[in-house]
């Protein structure tokens, strides 16, 4: 069938287009998609930053119906609200049967690589290019085909906007405060970055019980949608040290540090910030590719941990729906996130809202 997609032909060119996509395979869902995430991750991959190479369809964040099925898929039936889990783990290797599905041993050849996990695409070009499928996914269209370990089933109760980035920016930002540094209740906090996945970050700061919470960003209007999601202290880094006024904050610096920039810089001014013994996870991809030296004074003469949280260290399957349950029950307040809505001819526009810094979450939304 025809649909119109987010297609990038080559680094930093980006068209919306109508391609072909192929019918389910067996083990496969079609659904067509009616909310779709705008993420770092998609603006990342546009300009050839992070692994999977154009020509491809961008996209990871999404929700919708199922439209069909193929053989052998039980989960889910036509009708079916589902949200897009861009991890589709093959819960078989060992990595998985030690319980870390976000990091599965098929998912380096094939969805990183924007392919299905069977390692073929059902997306092609008008023109005959074989498109790829963004981390296995490629929601920034109408409809998408994925494997039946990539749709998670929600109720009639949870919006499709709220569904989609609970996807990837909810689950990596609550998760690498529960999953990944296991905060202990009544610690002080801090997290350096106020995007998406930032601000997510706060809100399982706020679940977690933590205080103070101190949002720390160089952009004054990131640090106003901190306050409003609970912030308890802001500092603009782009006026003053934020290693000093982190310390100034709390007793001998936060308990727990949380980096969802992932730059050099940032890196290294969490570690330096952190308060002795405390912990310091870096969820952001800023330097993903560069090598990033790290101030192994403060690292080691003060018993500091610093941790890697890829995904909130998730188990998809698993906390995926607990994330809809405490959407559904006040705990995560998801709904405040999401500041911006687009229809998908103005993904650039989207694309450079979230880089200004005048949204928390932007989300495109497809009018079928």
């Amino acid at each position: 069938m025809d649909i119109r997609a987010a297609v990038v032909r080559e680094c930093n060119q980006l068209s919306i287009e109508t391609v072909e996509l192929s019918p389910p395979q067996p083990g496969e869902v079609l659904v067509r998609i009616a909310a779709a995430g705008v993420c770092h991750s998609d603006l990342h991959t546009l300009r050839c930053e992070l692994r999977a190479r154009p020509p491809l369809v961008l996209g990871h964040e999404g929700a919708g119906i199922v439209e069909a099925i193929g053989d052998g898929v039980t989960s889910v039936r036509p009708g079916d609200r589902v949200l897009i889990n861009w991890l589709p783990a093959c819960e078989q290797c060992p990595t998985c049967l030690e319980g870390h599905s976000n990091l599965c041993e098929r998912l380096s050849e094939t969805t990183f690589k924007g392919l299905l996990p069977d390692g073929t695409t059902r997306l092609t070009a008008q023109d005959g290019t074989p498109l790829k499928h963004l981390l296995s996914a490629a929601t920034m269209a109408e409809r998408v085909v994925v494997s039946e370990a990539g749709v998670i089933p929600i109720g009639e109760d949870v919006p499709f906007e709220v569904a989609a980035i609970i996807g990837c920016a909810v689950m990596t930002g609550v998760g690498a405060v529960i999953n990944t540094a296991q905060v202990t209740p009544g610690s002080s906090a801090a997290i350096i970055g106020c995007g998406g996945v930032g601000l997510s970050i706060l809100l399982g700061c706020r679940l977690a019980g933590c205080y103070p919470i101190i949002a720390v960003d160089v952009q004054e209007s990131k640090l106003e949608l901190a306050r409003q999601l609970g912030a308890t202290e802001t500092v603009n880094a782009a006026t003053v040290d934020p290693v000093s006024a982190l310390r100034e904050l709390t007793r001998k610096g936060p308990e727990y540090v949380f980096d969802s920039v992932g730059a050099s810089t940032t890196i290294s001014q969490a570690l330096q910030a952190a308060a002795p013994y405390g912990t310091v996870t870096v969820t952001g991809m800023g330097d993903v590719l560069k090598p990033t030296p790290i101030p192994t004074d403060a690292l080691i003469f003060s018993n500091k941990r610093l941790l890697g949280s890829f995904v909130g260290s998730s188990r998809p399957r698993v906390d995926l729906p607990k994330l809809i349950e405490l959407y559904l029950g006040g705990r995560l307040p998801l709904d405040q996130l999401i500041s911006q809505r687009y229809p998908l001819d103005e993904l650039p526009n989207a694309f450079a809202d979230m880089e200004g810094g005048s949204v928390a979450r932007g989300v495109v939304i497809f009018d079928h």
